[in-house]
């Protein structure tokens, strides 16, 4: 039973983040990486995550950079991340250099390893949910 109550993340914490349309403020969130699944909260003992990001491979396009792009404005935390997805970026906001180098660290380990054939059911579940936001 303990196992089951009980999980070792990748990498957990909190990062700020901000919406689709990048002009929202950013808002702080306790993040935990299950493999290649990016969830966050909006406080660390939530039971339910407010939302996820499926982080795919490189050879589907997936890719990690430092920074965030130089139109970027309403973070507080100063080390951003961007993760591009073939649909959009994701951006986030790390307080530490060092907390920004180990999410990117984490994130980088997931993009560069090849999808299993499992995993390839997520990562047409997140592409037909994306398709359906653009659409509403």
């Amino acid at each position: 039973l303990v196992p089951k109550l009980t999980r070792n993340f990748m990498k957990e914490g909190f990062m700020e983040k901000t919406g689709p349309k990048h002009t929202e403020g950013f808002k702080k969130r306790w993040f935990t990486m299950d493999d290649r699944r990016l969830m966050y909260f909006k406080d660390p003992l939530d039971a339910y995550a407010r939302g996820e990001v499926f982080i795919g491979s490189k050879e589907n396009s997936y890719t990690v950079l430092a920074g965030l792009p130089p139109s970027t404005q309403g973070n507080h935390w100063n080390h951003g991340i961007t993760i591009v997805t073939p649909d959009r970026k994701f951006l986030f906001a790390c307080e530490t250099e060092a907390e920004q180098r180990d999410w990117i660290a984490a994130f980088q380990r997931v993009i560069n390893r090849p999808m299993r054939p499992q995993e390839y059911a997520g990562f047409c579940l997140e592409n037909s949910r994306n398709v359906l936001r653009q659409s509403d």
